[in-house]
């Protein structure tokens, strides 16, 4: 029971993120006083930052299963 609300929370906070980000991404694209350069920019770093995220999170957990086998 406790796992299905753990993936239950999890998929309310990714549909909340992903809602958010696709606002913020509209306002950004809408909007007419940045230069059409700049929101360029600002997506660009925005995408930087997730994957760096991401790929942090994928070696954090290879170096968990790595560091369980350390033990024997």
């Amino acid at each position: 029971m406790l796992k299905i609300g753990y993936v239950l929370i999890l998929i309310a906070g990714a549909g909340l993120v992903g809602f958010l980000g696709f606002r913020v991404v509209s306002l950004l694209i809408q909007s007419p006083g940045i230069h059409p350069f700049f929101k360029g920019l600002i997506l660009c770093a925005g995408v930087g930052v997730i994957l760096t995220l991401g790929g942090l999170v994928m070696e954090k957990r290879k170096e968990d299963k790595h560091a369980s086998g350390d033990n024997e």
